[in-house]
């Protein structure tokens, strides 16, 4: 069976930082710091300061491109006859009357539909990782779909917490079993 990848739009996502960001916001306020200022403290915080105000707004445009991206990617499926109406971190859209579960990538604008079927299998895994003292210092939770697809057999989509991701294990199991 072949199994397709859909290019829902062609609108770039907004993009990441750029050396041209890092010029005009880092190092333009350093050198007009350095102008004003001999003082060397003066400029590095002018310098981290114009970092910081540029890595706010482009993430905040990154995320909000990202959501527009899903938005786009789940009028597409509708247009397709696929109503979602379980959808997971932009990453995921499940349509639990048909079956059909979709893996959304929006960073490259695309998605593959599976029928129930052809997903082989759902379960949760996580890792626990420790600082340098031994401590406990955080877990990575983690949604592992299995396919039937050669090209793509895992899809991988992260979780913020351990409660969460159970949850979503038990929804997925009860759709993928039903």
């Amino acid at each position: 069976m072949a199994f397709e990848t859909i290019q829902y739009t062609t609108v770039p996502l907004a993009k990441t930082i750029g050396l041209i960001d890092l010029a005009v916001f880092v190092a333009l306020p350093g050198c007009v710091a350095q102008a004003l200022s001999d003082d060397t403290s003066t400029v590095v915080l002018a310098s981290i300061a114009g970092f910081a105000v540029i890595a706010a707004i482009r993430g905040v445009r990154r995320h909000s491109s990202l959501k527009t991206s899903f938005a786009t990617a789940k009028a597409h499926l509708e247009k397709h006859g696929i109503k979602a109406d379980l959808e997971l971190r932009r990453e995921l859209a499940v349509d639990s009357v048909s079956g059909k579960v979709v893996f959304v990538t929006p960073a490259t604008m695309s998605y593959q539909v599976y029928d129930r079927a052809d997903i082989l299998g759902c379960e949760h895994q996580w890792v626990t990782k420790s600082n340098s003292n031994g401590q406990l210092s955080k877990t990575e939770n983690v949604l592992v779909f299995k396919t039937r697809n050669a090209q793509q057999p895992l899809y991988k989509i992260r979780l913020y917490d351990h409660a969460t991701a159970e949850l979503w294990l038990a929804r997925m199991n009860a759709v993928l079993n039903s």
